[in-house]
Parts: structure tokens; C-alpha cells; sequence
């Protein structure tokens, strides 16, 4: 259930309309959208896939061993599952599933362009097509890789493991560049141009570098404690949004080095920025609140008092944007909605 907030001294402007909600059986942890689909999944394995327009159920899925992670192609076609026993793609067209296992777990999926996904399992990463051939993978790496992330159309992809970051060029089994670091790094991420890396470590630092530096540059510490969620780039490459154990603190990615422009007091359980070359971030924190916040110069004028405001009855597990004006929420009491967000 969704309701508005009622606090007008909180200057936040609110909303209370939600084109639908729907209860799951069970906690929904992950989102995704595709073209005209939304895929909800719960750790155990169960994954219910809903049309946007109302939320009807389009397939039910099951990956044996249960669920760390799915995600829509660039052109929300095909869908990738991965879980400790391994890894399943699915086709929207006609509900085809193909799972495959593993001997150790899948941690992450990352598609590098139309019809091929990366999929990070034990000491490798390893591309596949949509029908599940494997196409290219890494060398074997010293450690098993803890994420990967691709940027360029997936001319660029990092994989992280333990004490480092490994860059590899497509169909390069060995790496690039090599970013060694004091502590194992988990959290990757890429901005769009791959310029810049951002990772979080075990030890709870978080570090930002340019990946084209030499490896011994010394990175930017964006914050010594670590939050739940990973750092996030906005889709256009100058935001980052880099959650800590108390706040959540807004970075600036520009030509010379990062600069962080604010501190939002919101504990984040998780974190979107909405689609487009705009500065809108979606936050949702222990709080039971969803926020809208605007990460540009008009929210430095204002202090970052949050745009729109939503409560929800259970904390948040996952957002998604579906385009511009539409935002699903997943809730830890088994519930998914899609707000209505105005654009402007």
C-alpha cells in the first residue's frame, strides 16, 4: 500500500496515485523493466513476470537454488537470471527458458549489447548469446570474481575479485589494466563512457578512479563507510550517487577530478536514477518513504528538499523506472506498484 505523506513542514510536494499494485506470495528483492514487462524476483528462486499496463501476470519463472540478480536486455526482449547453482535467459516473445547450471554460483549479469549478456561465475566471466552459447570468456583469474560491469555498448568490461579491478577489451582474454587495491572491491559500476570506475570494498570504503589512468593513480575515497546499496552512475555519466551507513552523498562527474556537491540524510535501501540525460534520483530507506530528489543545480538552490514524497507500509527492496513518468517499487511485505511521477 502506498499513501501520500502528510507533512507539509517537510516541503515536500506528494503524490498518491499509483496506476497498480499487486501482492506477490513472496519478498520481492529485485526489479526489472522490459518493453512492456516488468520482472519481479524473490532470493528463493521465483520470478513472476507482469505487464506494465495493469500488472496481469505474462510468465511465472523458477531458477533452481534461488535468485542474486536478474536483468532486461537493452531492448527489454530477453531476461537474465542468476543464482548460486547457476543461470537462466528468458525470451519475451514466446516465454522460452534456458537454464543452465553451474559449478559454482553466478553473481552477476551484465548485458553488453543487443544479444549478449556477461555472466561472472566463480574465477571467470564468460559471454553468452541468447540461446545460451558461450561465445568468449576471460582467462582464469587468480580468485573468484566478486562483480563485472560493462560500459561503451560492451566495449569495455571490469571485473572485480579479490585486491583489484581487471579491464578487458572485447574478446581480450587477458586484461587491459589492472587496478590493485587494499581491500577486496564489491559494488562495481561504470559510467556510460567508462571513463570513470566506482567500487565499494569489504573493508566499507568506497573508491572512485579513472580507468585510463595508470594503475597507480591513487583513487578519490567517496566515503569510509559503505552503505547497503552499491554506488549508482546516472544514465548520462556526470551523477553518482554513493550511499554510506547514515546518509547518502551526491558526486559530481565532470572533466577535471569528482567533486561531491551534497549530503542527503537518507539511510538508502535502495536507488534509481531516472532514465534520460535529467538529474532525478529515486530513493527509498528504512524509513518506509520513497523520495524523488533533483541532483542538479535547481536542487542545490533548494537545498535538496525532495521533489515528491511516497510512504510506503514495509521498507523498499528494489525501484526501477519504467521510461520517464513511471517508477516501480518493490516492498519487503511482498508488494509491487507503479507510480505515476510527473515528468517535469
Amino acid at each position: 500500500m502506498v499513501t501520500a505523506l502528510t507533512a507539509p513542514a517537510t516541503g515536500e510536494r506528494l503524490q498518491d496515485v499509483s496506476p497498480w499494485s499487486k501482492r506477490l506470495p513472496w519478498e520481492p528483492a529485485f526489479l526489472s523493466v522490459g518493453v512492456g514487462l516488468i520482472a519481479a524476483a524473490g532470493r528463493r528462486g521465483r520470478v513472476r513476470v507482469m505487464d506494465l499496463e495493469g500488472g496481469e501476470e505474462h510468465d511465472l519463472l523458477t531458477l533452481p537454488g534461488g535468485i542474486t540478480g536478474l536483468t532486461f536486455s537493452p531492448d527489454g526482449r530477453h531476461l537474465t537470471l542468476v543464482g548460486p547453482r547457476g543461470f537462466a535467459l528468458w525470451r519475451a516473445t514466446d516465454g522460452r527458458l534456458i537454464t543452465r547450471s553451474t559449478p559454482t554460483p553466478c553473481v552477476r549479469a551484465r548485458w553488453m549489447g543487443l544479444g549478449v549478456v556477461a555472466i561472472a561465475e566463480g574465477g571467470k566471466v564468460t559471454t553468452y548469446d541468447t540461446d545460451g552459447v558461450a561465445q568468449w570468456s576471460t582467462a582464469p583469474l587468480p580468485t573468484a570474481v566478486t562483480d563485472v560491469a560493462c560500459a561503451q555498448g560492451g566495449r569495455l568490461l571490469a571485473v572485480s575479485l579479490a585486491g583489484q579491478v581487471r579491464c578487458f577489451m572485447p574478446m581480450r582474454r587477458e586484461p587491459v589494466a589492472v587496478h590493485r587495491y587494499g581491500g577486496a572491491p564489491d559494488g562495481l559500476a561504470l559510467s556510460v563512457d567508462g571513463r570513470w570506475a566506482v567500487c565499494s570494498t569489504y573493508q566499507g570504503a568506497t573508491l572512485l578512479w579513472e580507468t585510463h589512468r595508470r594503475p597507480t593513480a591513487q583513487p578519490v575515497q567517496c566515503e569510509e563507510a559503505s552503505g547497503r546499496h552499491a554506488p549508482v552512475f546516472s544514465e548520462c555519466g556526470h551523477r553518482l550517487a554513493v550511499p554510506a551507513e547514515r546518509h547518502l552523498s551526491l558526486w559530481s562527474i565532470g572533466t577535471r577530478r569528482p567533486t561531491r556537491s551534497a549530503v542527503l540524510p537518507v539511510c538508502v535501501s535502495a536507488l534509481a536514477w531516472r532514465p534520460g540525460t535529467g538529474d532525478v534520483l529515486a530513493t527509498a530507506g528504512s524509513d518506509h518513504a520513497v523520495r524523488l530528489w533533483n541532483a542538479g543545480a535547481q536542487g542545490r538552490r533548494n537545498g535538496y528538499t525532495p521533489l515528491t514524497a511516497w510512504q510506503l507500509t514495509t521498507p523498499a527492496t528494489s525501484l526501477a523506472w519504467a521510461g520517464q513518468r513511471t517508477l516501480a517499487v518493490a516492498e519487503r511485505g511482498g508488494r509491487v506498484t507503479l507510480l505515476d511521477i510527473d515528468p517535469s
